[in-house]
């Protein structure tokens, strides 16, 4: 069998009882995430303009478009749906993509359609999340990464809505080449900026859905499409990772979902979450708050993760206009919007906001400093070691085929910034005896050579991966007072003992200005128990006045 003959029958066979209670409590809790963060990109301008263009295309139909609860044809619905829950990176991501937009949004609409219980759009959920991160890990050498992953909505799409259809397992195979005939390619520039970034999930999202009603309907698609010389690996990445579309129904990567509390990329939360501790500590002790004018300077510490994403966005931050995308992917930014309005929601990120503080924005973020911290770097490769096994993985590449990605990637690399011999000398001699010598068993011969009994996936105990991007941040008063403190696991994230309070405040935070505290609440209530709740149901909860 192929490997997507192989996916497709696990995500044919998948039924709601084979998926671990734990696994479904994070499933719940994502579809909060996702709604939350849709209704915070309902107020940016991307998610204005996207919302004003389905509107102006007119006609009911039978699914649901969100905040509101707008009923919209189907392609209607997805378009808007996913657009705005990618408007302000405020979406959930786990190991290895952020699969949120088109796991749950996709199988809700779907079901709509064709009336299926929400036992079926859970299910279909968990699906689309196993093979779309999945398939982000299968690239992770490659020309992409995090949400420019767009390919996995291809995929997970054409997942989910199989699932939802309940086609059998070659048809969903067929649904899957189908999808991936033809896969999306993001550009840095329609990415880092403008708001053509909101459609980085929706169009593959649609194009892997429309793949499903398809091969429902005869269509046939190319089985072998990833592994072909001439198929997905070989154009989507520099040297392809097969052996991590393997363990599904074992090891469960819906484990690993991290519940981002602020919008903006997975790698500046710590930072906003040291920030907030320093100011919560300030405001205990003095009895109020830090005042933005009395900041001398902040200095951030972070992982080379942060360090990488920060340069990518630096080349697309214009002084002139602020873009929400650009600040999701700027630490400065972020960290002295959260500095100046005490918190970070969707509320900073409307129009209205960031042209009236705009210029005290970008003085403060003048003032904010972003250097590497060779440690983090290191805390953070420990840990997936601790699960991935790391040295496995490299002796499954080979040391040839590793040679071979470096060079593709460090021409990719060269075009979108990187770190020169000295940074990288200095970060080496920052750390400590244990954490060099930790590092130079990657270097080891003995990596690369002997047996190689084939990596399965199905061994990794995902519920125990933590990702500690973490970060310290300093900040000195113009009186002299100088603040410090350190954060390793994001709030939310795997790791976190308050985890699942996150997407909780989340949804009623952003979500409360459509539906009111107390319908936002009760909306929370019946997502949590989605199961035992009809669509029809969960439709009017989330529905302003309940329509």
């Amino acid at each position: 069998m192929s490997v997507l003959e192989d996916v497709a029958a696990w995500g044919a066979g998948l039924s709601c009882e084979d998926i671990p209670e734990r696994v479904l409590e994070l499933a719940r809790h994502q579809a909060l995430s996702v709604m939350g963060a849709i209704g915070a990109g309902a107020g940016c301008a991307g998610g204005k303009a996207v919302a004003g263009a389905v509107e102006g295309w007119g006609g009911d139909g039978p699914c649901t478009t969100f905040p509101g609860g707008y009923p919209r044809p189907f392609y209607s619905a997805v378009l808007q749906n996913c657009s705005l829950s990618m408007a302000l990176d405020y979406d959930d991501y786990l190991f290895m993509g952020h699969t949120g937009h088109g796991a749950v949004l996709v199988p809700f609409a779907v079901a709509q359609m064709r009336g299926a219980d929400t036992r079926a759009v859970l299910t279909a959920q968990v699906a689309a999340n196993e093979v779309a991160g999945r398939l982000g890990a299968s690239v992770l050498l490659g020309p992409h990464n995090g949400q420019m992953w767009a390919h996995i909505h291809l995929l997970g799409a054409a997942a989910a809505a199989s699932r939802v259809l309940g086609l059998d397992a070659g048809r969903t195979a067929d649904a899957m080449g189908i999808a991936l005939a033809e896969p999306v390619y993001p550009l840095f520039p329609g990415f880092m900026g403008p708001g053509s970034k909101l459609l980085t999930a929706a169009v593959p999202a649609i194009t892997g859905t429309t793949a499903a009603f398809l091969a429902e309907k005869g269509m046939t698609g190319s089985r072998v499409i990833l592994e072909d010389p001439q198929g997905f690996w070989a154009h989507f990445c520099f040297l392809p990772l097969p052996f991590m579309l393997t363990g599904l129904g074992s090891a469960w990567v819906t484990d690993t979902i991290a519940f981002k509390p602020y919008p903006g990329c997975a790698y500046i939360d710590t930072a906003v979450d040291a920030l907030f501790g320093i100011m919560e500590e300030f405001r205990e002790e003095k009895g109020r708050d830090i005042d933005a004018d009395e900041v001398s300077e902040v200095n951030v510490e972070a992982s080379l993760l942060t360090i990488a994403m920060d340069a990518m966005s630096g080349g697309y931050l214009e002084s002139s206009g602020l873009s929400p995308t650009v600040i999701n992917f700027s630490v400065p930014v972020s960290v002295a919007i959260a500095l100046l309005a005490g918190e970070l929601t969707g509320a900073q990120f409307k129009e209205e906001y960031l042209s009236a503080n705009r210029d005290r924005i970008l003085r403060l973020a003048g003032r904010i400093g972003l250097r590497h911290d060779a440690s983090l770097t290191v805390r953070f490769m420990r840990s997936l070691d601790e699960v991935l096994d790391l040295k496995s993985v490299l002796a499954e590449l080979g040391l040839k085929g590793l040679v071979g990605a470096r060079r593709r990637l460090r021409e990719h690399v060269s075009r979108v910034g990187k770190m020169g011999a000295r940074e990288a000398l200095a970060a080496w001699k920052s750390l400590g005896p244990e954490d060099k010598a930790y590092l130079r068993s990657f270097l080891a011969l003995r990596c690369f050579l002997g047996q190689r009994p084939g990596y399965d996936l199905g061994e990794r105990r995902f519920e125990e991966l933590v990702m500690p991007f973490g970060a310290r941040v300093t900040v000195r008063l113009k009186d002299g007072t100088f603040l410090e403190a350190e954060s390793l696991i994001p709030l939310g994230g795997p790791g976190d003992t308050m985890r699942l309070r996150v997407p909780v405040e989340k949804f009623v935070r952003e979500l409360q200005p459509f539906l009111g505290d107390e319908r936002a609440k009760a909306a929370v209530d019946v997502l949590l128990d989605l199961e035992n709740n009809s669509l029809g149901r969960l439709t009017e909860v989330l529905s302003v006045g309940g329509r």
